[in-house]
């Protein structure tokens, strides 16, 4: 049986396979794969695209920028020799041929070269920081240099903000300190450009000669991500490492990482991790430094991304310190101490919460859609959260709210069967392929778990199966959703064996597999999740209200489309009385402090994020920086504060078997603090409150 999981799982890892044993690129596996690749995505994906000049200027753009994000290495002379290519590698794929790839690595790896001089003569030198001079952090909106003279001095440029990035941390560090162990302008400005220097020397040291194996395979994504942004190939070496986080066990920080340019961000947060405890980073946020606690940090950009993990990872109990880059560019560093990650503690959580009112409001935190896939013996969540129905209807709650926040997706039987539990029985969602009618996924079990108000909390990081039940019970009349329009990811992801796809060569093979697109969710009413994502009866605000996020911001993502609505419906229960619950909360949250902090910060954000351009004055800098900062932590301070008027009320459950009594105590109790600091919830069991009000 193939089981689809609809989680948005990217990895990025390079792989020596592509080198034979005396250390030589094979170019015939290579070609190999890349006709693999090319038979895959034409014959199996959902909508395939044409294979012409639109295609090949896609696969340059994308390859040349995977090369150089930072446009610190070509200029328009290399690109010059590039460019002729820029419409034929349609017919390169088709025939196999590695030409332009050959020529870009080698003009690449040329100029990176070239470039160790460089940043050792300007960083020999101490900046000048009086001057009025401003540089541009936004990669995108600036060109890449004409010549050698302007390359210069846009390094020039980059390492004097690097320069000033590291300054300012020390400089705030001082503050901090002794007067008798103050150091001048001068010491600390030079260990800034030292630490800076070695950050490059380390990144020169990693460049050996697998570079070739990791140039092929952003070029081979180059070419799978033209179809969509979840298509994408994986080396063999790297399909293991999948399948090992996967199989339930993550070690380190419990987040799941990708590599953008010469960037590593992160992409999935583990429920239960140091990571998802500390709150402090995001999805989609960067990682630009590593240090060990109590060393000096490593700048990993340009490294690659298993190096980065390997600096990342360690043993449990040890500490590790994060500069992280956020959507507005600010950073921040974040110490976390280490664990090992594993389902157990990413498992459904429930609680009763009270207000000022007398009702009981059930509430259930399922920060992913898991399944062990072993028998009744295993676990799952639909059995989980089953459980937690049973033992909060025993103490008489009046409403349930099911939190699907942050929640990127899982099993999608559980996505059913989770949608089950609120009604008799029927479909779900109806699954699309290429060329063939729709699939329907129906819940065939007419025993309802739950039969009173019911609202599902969702935001911008709610995806695939999380946007599937909120999508079937918004259709079905049987929940308010509420919170932020979701992720909108509709589309589903098979691996193909490429060594299946390719009969013969078997001193050639392994090949790899190639994740695929082939099938399109649809709600029972006809719509596609994808794109549009659900858009809940009630919207809360959020501060990335102002900032694109999920697939709507990748110009790549499959379109949103519509097919033939179902029958469907139930008698649980029906609320009719939508237009007052949205007006009562919106009179609520206009008036709510917490809400309209929201609202500011959302502001600030986006902001921050389109004003890019940074003064390399040295006061101008310190400026901007603390006023960032300050009005961060203002933000942070005035949000983290418990409600008071909120009773939290844990239900025990029996898994976490693998930790001990007080290490189980203290992760619930964690759990608990952030409920009750959650002013979401607050007005989440208002709206449950109203529907009750309202019925009676």
């Amino acid at each position: 049986m193939i089981r689809i999981f609809l989680a948005i799982l990217f990895t990025g890892t390079a792989s020596y396979f592509f080198i034979d044993k005396e250390g030589k690129p094979n170019p015939e596996k290579e070609a190999l794969i890349q006709q693999a690749i090319y038979m895959a995505m034409t014959q199996a994906h959902l909508q395939p695209i044409k294979i012409d000049d639109e295609f090949s200027e896609g696969v340059y753009n994308d390859f040349i920028k995977a090369l150089d994000s930072r446009k610190r290495f070509l200029t328009q002379e290399d690109l010059v020799k590039i460019s002729v290519y820029k419409y034929e590698l349609d017919d390169l794929l088709k025939n196999s041929d590695l030409t332009f790839f050959d020529l870009v690595t080698e003009i690449i790896d040329n100029k990176i070269k070239a470039a160790q001089d460089l940043y050792k003569e300007i960083l020999d030198e101490q900046f000048s920081y009086s001057e009025f001079e401003e540089i541009e952090t936004d990669y995108d909106k600036v060109e890449f240099v004409e010549d050698e003279s302007q390359l210069k001095e846009r390094w020039r440029k980059r390492l004097k903000f690097y320069t000033l990035q590291e300054l300012e941390g020390r400089i705030s560090a001082q503050e901090k300190m002794s007067p008798d162990s103050i150091r001048s302008f001068e010491v600390l400005e030079e260990e800034s450009r030292q630490n800076i220097r070695d950050a490059y020397d380390r990144w020169y040291t990693n460049y050996d000669q697998v570079r070739r194996a990791d140039r092929f395979e952003q070029y081979i994504n180059s070419i799978t991500q033209q179809f969509d942004p979840h298509s994408q190939y994986f080396s063999p070496k790297g399909k293991q490492d999948f399948n090992m986080r996967m199989g339930g066990k993550l070690e380190g920080i419990g987040a799941q990482l990708t590599k953008v340019g010469e960037l590593t961000q992160v992409v999935t947060i583990v429920p239960g991790g140091p990571v998802w405890k500390d709150e402090r980073i995001d999805v989609n946020d960067f990682i630009l430094k590593v240090a060990q606690k109590g060393e000096e940090a490593i700048d990993i950009t340009g490294m690659r991304l298993d190096d980065v993990i390997s600096k990342i990872r360690g043993p449990k109990g040890t500490r590790v310190v994060l500069t992280i880059q956020k959507k507005d560019e600010s950073q921040i560093e974040v110490e976390l101490e280490r664990d090992v990650i594993n389902l157990e503690i990413a498992r459904s959580r429930a609680a009763i919460l009270s207000g000022e009112g007398n009702e009981k409001i059930g509430y259930i935190d399922l920060p992913m859609f898991y399944n062990s896939f072993d028998g009744p013996e295993g676990n799952s969540c639909t059995k989980d959260v089953a459980l937690q129905i049973k033992k909060m209807k025993e103490k008489g709650i009046d409403g349930l709210v099911l939190d699907l926040r942050d929640n990127l997706g899982g099993a999608l039987v559980d996505a059913i069967d989770i949608s089950g539990l609120f009604i008799e029985e029927g479909p779900i969602v109806q699954v699309k392929s290429r060329d063939r009618s729709p699939y329907i996924h129906k819940d065939n079990n007419r025993n309802v778990a739950y039969d009173g108000p019911l609202v599902i909390l969702v935001n911008n990081f709610s995806a695939s199966a999380s946007e599937i039940v909120a999508g079937a019970l918004k259709d079905y009349g049987r929940a308010i959703v509420v919170g932020s329009q979701t992720f909108g990811k509709g589309s589903v992801q098979n691996f193909i064996d490429l060594d299946r796809a390719i009969r013969g060569n078997s001193s050639l093979k392994p090949l790899g597999e190639v994740k695929l697109t082939i099938q399109k969710y649809y709600r029972v009413n006809g719509a596609s999740t994808q794109l549009e994502g659900v858009l809940p009866h009630i919207i809360l605000p959020d501060t990335y209200d102002l900032i694109p996020t999920g697939e709507r911001e990748n110009p790549r993502a499959l379109d949103w489309s519509r097919i033939k609505s179902l029958n469907y419906n139930q008698k649980v229960l029906h609320n009719n009385q939508l237009t007052s619950l949205q007006e009562k909360s919106k009179a609520r949250v206009a008036t709510n402090e917490s809400f309209n902090l929201v609202k500011e910060y959302a502001v600030l954000l986006h902001d921050n994020k389109e004003n890019t351009s940074y003064s390399l004055n040295l006061d101008d800098y310190l400026k901007r920086v603390n006023e960032m900062e300050n009005r961060a932590d203002e933000y942070e301070e005035l949000l983290d504060k418990p409600l008071e008027s909120l009773n939290v009320e844990v239900i025990p459950m029996n898994f976490e078997s693998e930790i001990s009594p007080e290490e189980k105590e203290a992760r619930t109790e964690a759990w608990r603090k952030g409920v009750k600091e959650d002013f979401y919830l607050e007005e989440t069991i208002s709206i449950i409150e109203d529907i009750i009000a309202l019925k009676a």
